[in-house]
């Protein structure tokens, strides 16, 4: 709901690893380039290392998306130290199935396929996230596979990206052989109180933002509460946005992310480096501040902004610009038959056709029609110019209509559909392998922030990310 009060296209601070909002920081630059010279020199073994919420899966998706052409690509998000034997984990990165097979066999299908790839001109690359969470034995598993070559090219190129805990396991003398066959490894390091400030300006440019909204004085206090990592970084600066507008604040100030880590803080759940409850804000700095604000202030675009804690009464006529916005206002205090109403007049408008539809079937869903829910669901899948992720979002809301249909042929299919499309996406690899008679602890799911976002994405912002994708 912010973003249009800031003039933003989308919410810059999400914790969804994007390569879009990647920013080269001094750790982050040498990060990128050590694990290009790795995979573009065949390395066998590539180690990246850090601190959780460093950035480390970003920097992954990264190089990924700039060389996945050149590679046959295996991922595996997460493991389990109980895991005796990683080639069952192996085989299903790269869609082997070796749940008939003992270890040999697993070894020889996957030895197979690795020919495949190498006579098909291409490299095979297993990525592995959380990787300090492997056993001994899957360690050893992977330095057997790093044996799998033909003499002249390395057949299987490994990178192992985690916590220190992993660097930590790799130096033990017990691991000196694994150790050796390291080519490339990279710490990455919490941001310096510079790269945070330049951290925040780029997340903002990237969705058309001001990149002053954020006071340097209030970018500095995020720097000192997240201590570098940028996935607290993300998570004040976030909480700030929704404050100001709450505030109606034109920027983002001291005293601001101050009340946002303080608020937090009494709760207990936000891991900040220093305590804000202990912090002292310097009077002269915030009258510099104040000062900056008053002539800098950047106009905001005419957007109705709701009193602080104000709750708009059922009863409460709604009245706005554009159909859909009027669906969003009237599904948010709980008139869903009358926002279903609103959402089928917004379907004339190309630019929110899809996302209409789908909110029809929200709506159809919270009022236990689940039959007019599928439906909807199913006419937004037929609608065209939406995004892949987007549609995946869509495919998952209707496998789990199924469900509460209790229609599970139906729901699976809807998941083997993503699952073709991105086995990480959620629980998918989960549920497709439960229903093939195999147990496996669940993949890392991306955060749905972004998903309910672009749902509540104001009518402004659509029409103008349909225009630039035109």
């Amino acid at each position: 709901m912010y973003e249009a009060f800031y003039g933003l296209r989308a919410k810059p601070f999400s914790l969804v690893p994007d390569p879009e909002f990647l920013f080269l920081s001094q750790r982050h630059k040498p990060g990128l380039n050590v694990l290009e010279y790795g995979l573009l020199n065949r390395a066998v073994f590539t180690v990246l290392t850090g601190e959780p919420g460093t950035g480390k899966t970003t920097l992954l998706k990264k190089i990924l998306e700039e060389h996945r052409n050149r590679f046959a690509v295996g991922i595996i998000g997460m493991t389990h130290p109980k895991d005796q034997s990683l080639l069952p984990w192996v085989a299903e990165a790269f869609g082997l199935d070796v749940s008939e097979l003992d270890t040999v066999g697993q070894l020889r299908r996957i030895t197979a396929f690795l020919k495949q790839v190498f006579a098909a001109g291409r490299q095979a690359l297993l990525v592995i996230d959380e990787a300090q969470n492997l056993s001994l034995s899957a360690l050893e598993d992977l330095r057997l596979l790093s044996n799998l070559n033909d003499g002249r090219q390395i057949g299987l190129q490994i990178v192992l990206a985690g916590q220190p805990t992993l660097r930590t396991m790799l130096t033990r003398p017990d691991m000196r052989q694994f150790a050796q066959r390291i080519t490339v490894d990279y710490v990455l390091e919490p941001l310096s109180n510079a790269d945070v400030c330049d951290y925040i300006r780029h997340r903002l440019m990237v969705v058309g933002g001001d990149p002053a909204l954020f006071t340097e004085y209030a970018a500095n206090l995020v720097a000192r509460l997240s201590g570098g990592i940028p996935r607290l970084i993300n998570q004040l600066c976030e909480l700030a946005l929704v404050y100001g507008f709450g505030q109606g604040a034109e920027r983002i100030t001291a005293s601001l992310v101050l009340q946002v880590a303080s608020d937090r803080a009494a709760g207990g759940v936000l891991p900040t480096e220093v305590d804000p409850r202990t912090v002292v804000l310097d009077d002269e700095e915030l009258a510099r501040e104040a000062l900056v604000s008053r002539h800098t202030t950047t106009p905001r675009p005419t957007v109705e902004r709701p009193a602080k804690h104000a709750v708009l009464h059922p009863s409460q006529e709604v009245v706005t610009a554009h159909p859909y916005q009027q669906g969003l206002d009237l599904k948010q205090v709980g008139r869903y038959a009358e926002a279903i109403v609103k959402f089928k007049a917004a379907e004339d408008d190309p630019a929110v056709r899809f996302l209409a539809t789908v909110q029809q079937g929200l709506c159809w869903r919270t009022l236990g029609r689940l039959d007019e829910a599928v439906v909807a669901f199913k006419r937004a899948l037929e609608t065209e110019g939406a995004k892949s992720d987007d549609r995946l979002n869509v495919h998952y809301l209707l496998a789990q209509a199924f469900e509460k249909m209790n229609c599970p042929q139906e729901a699976m299919e809807q998941y083997r559909l993503i699952y073709e499309v991105n086995p990480l996406f959620r629980d998918v690899a989960e549920r497709v392998e439960q229903d093939n008679g195999r147990k496996r602890p669940s993949l890392d799911s991306p955060d749905r922030s972004r998903f309910l976002s672009w749902l509540q994405a104001p009518v402004s912002w659509l029409k103008s990310l349909t225009s630039r994708r035109s």
